[in-house]
């Protein structure tokens, strides 16, 4: 694992463009030129530190959500545009969130939805499930969450009503990738689930995927990564036919983020100070 920054504290989100790294950091925004690693802009926008953040970068906007709080930053100077306050307390966090070009989706604590218009920043509030969603994914004019019950749920965007559940188990989805008509849902029990988007129905299920809780972080060539950050591992897997192709031990702790650019896999983890990267050709 090659060392691609070291900074004072751990990365707590980051996101890739062709020349730079736009991370969080503690209390602050730090921008990175990737090839060199050298830190060239570095900006505190938070009050304090957390680890309950997640970030998305559309547009030239960086979007971050922090525990009930979620802001909208330039991605180019880090000026701050808006922010909301969404919920108030542990039972009406924001658990994930989705970006399009005309929405912001935030998936709230015990079932709800919250989207912001990104022109007007008109606010709507829908019920959608009886439970947490962690993951929300964009499909075509449908938004697919996973749900803390074990169901995937197909959303239509506008109206967010349910079109389909697909019950995969009792055990929480935590994470989700789709490409193209096929959506790879991680389970907690460590199943990965392939699904058909278009019949809507389970095509594969994996077992014992991962020792340990996981996440499916994104492809690679014809290969599904997928991360277990309190397992240290690293698998790529077939994606027609979910047979392990690769697999890589690395120390990680906790959790993490990932992001997959040409050969390489950046990633943060709570004992890195800084970012990493592994080469996935090798």
């Amino acid at each position: 694992m090659e060392e691609i920054v070291r900074l004072k504290q751990v990365v707590t989100g980051f996101t890739i463009t062709q020349q730079h790294i736009d991370c969080m950091c503690g209390k602050d925004l730090i921008k990175i030129e990737k090839c060199s690693g050298d830190v060239i802009y570095t900006k505190e926008v938070f009050e304090k530190e957390g680890f309950s953040r997640n970030l998305i970068a559309d547009g030239g906007k960086i979007f971050i959500y922090d525990f009930c709080m979620l802001y909208i930053f330039s991605q180019n100077n880090y000026e701050l545009l808006r922010k909301w306050q969404l919920g108030t307390d542990l039972s009406s966090d924001i658990c994930g969130m989705m970006v399009d070009k005309h929405t912001i989706y935030c998936s709230m604590r015990n079932g709800k939805i919250i989207t912001i218009d990104r022109k007007s920043y008109e606010i709507k509030e829908f019920k959608v499930a009886d439970c947490s969603m962690w993951s929300i994914k964009a499909y075509g004019d449908y938004l697919v969450c996973g749900t803390v019950d074990g169901e995937v749920l197909i959303l239509n965007k506008t109206a967010l009503s349910v079109k389909k559940k697909i019950k995969l188990g009792t055990q929480n989805i935590r994470s989700l990738y789709i490409d193209h008509e096929i959506l790879y849902a991680a389970s907690q029990d460590k199943k990965l689930f392939k699904i058909n988007l278009v019949n809507l129905e389970v095509d594969q299920i994996k077992k014992n995927v991962h020792k340990r809780m996981y996440e499916c972080v994104g492809l690679y060539d014809d290969m599904l990564v997928t991360v277990s950050y309190p397992g240290s591992e690293i698998v790529l897997w077939d994606k027609e036919t979910l047979e392990k192709k690769k697999e890589f031990q690395v120390p990680l702790k906790l959790d993490g983020r990932t992001y997959i650019d040409n050969d390489y896999l950046y990633l943060s983890s709570r004992n890195i100070l800084g970012i990493n990267r592994i080469c996935l050709k090798e």
